[in-house]
């Protein structure tokens, strides 16, 4: 009977803890615990979408910008080669 009654004891403290512990973190309000949790959750969530969305665009927008001037160097090297190799050029 007493271990009965130690083992409800027990029961009750951490049932009491937990309690005071949900009223510590998310205020005494029940029905404000439920959502506040998922939804900070989805906002977060939202935020680091936006993050790796936001990093997606400007790595493809500096690779772009490389290449077009990868691009524009090769178009100039070639117009180099177009002058150096012109027949004109060997006279002077």
């Amino acid at each position: 009977m007493s271990s009965e009654f130690d083992a409800q004891l027990i029961e009750s403290v951490t049932v009491r803890r937990a309690r005071l512990t949900d009223a510590l973190l998310y205020g005494s309000n029940p029905t404000e615990r439920r959502w506040k949790s998922p939804l900070k959750l989805f906002l977060v969530s939202i935020v680091i979408a936006a993050l790796v969305a936001a990093v997606c665009v400007g790595v493809s927008f500096i690779t772009t910008i490389f290449a077009q001037q990868a691009a524009e160097k090769e178009k100039l090297r070639a117009a180099v080669e177009l002058v150096i190799d012109a027949p004109w050029a060997l006279e002077a």
